[in-house]
């Protein structure tokens, strides 16, 4: 064999063990990577849980302006993770966002009727982006004794 065949195939060789060595690791990134997008989605979205939680929980404090802040914040954070959500999720997202100005306007306004209103976005916000299957309703409570249940 002659001097160049040898030098093309240690060549070949190198590159064809390079790429047995490269294309499984590459792929192993591109899975992490997705996984690590996928989890910083669903931090993302669990932080926002947590903020309108924090504005309702200032709202039933009476701390109307707080509450106001906090939600304004969520609103922003919502526009953001809009087009990253599944179809169903940005249906509830876009639901919420609806209420944007009014529930500014509430808060604003340190109207009472908005902490009811903060109850029901949270609701509506936990069920599309916790995954639980179970309604969103409360069960009634046991019944007094000697009245009958409802």
């Amino acid at each position: 064999m002659d001097r160049n065949r040898i030098i093309t195939i240690a060549v070949g060789a190198a590159l064809l063990g390079f790429l047995l060595g490269f294309l499984p690791q590459w792929s192993r990134a591109n899975g992490l990577r997705d996984d690590l997008d996928d989890t910083r989605l669903q931090l993302r979205t669990a932080q926002i849980e947590n903020r309108i939680g924090a504005a309702l929980a200032e709202s039933l404090r009476s701390n109307y302006e707080r509450s106001r802040q906090v939600m304004t914040t969520v609103f922003s954070d919502l526009q953001a993770v809009r087009g990253q959500v599944s179809p169903a999720q940005q249906k509830e997202v876009d639901a919420i966002l609806a209420q944007r100005d009014e529930m500014v306007t509430l808060l604003a306004r340190a109207a009472p009727e908005s902490s009811q209103r903060l109850m029901l976005i949270h609701t509506r916000y936990h069920g599309a982006f916790s995954g639980d299957t179970a309604p969103a309703t409360t069960p009634a409570g046991p019944s007094v004794p000697g009245k009958p249940a409802r």
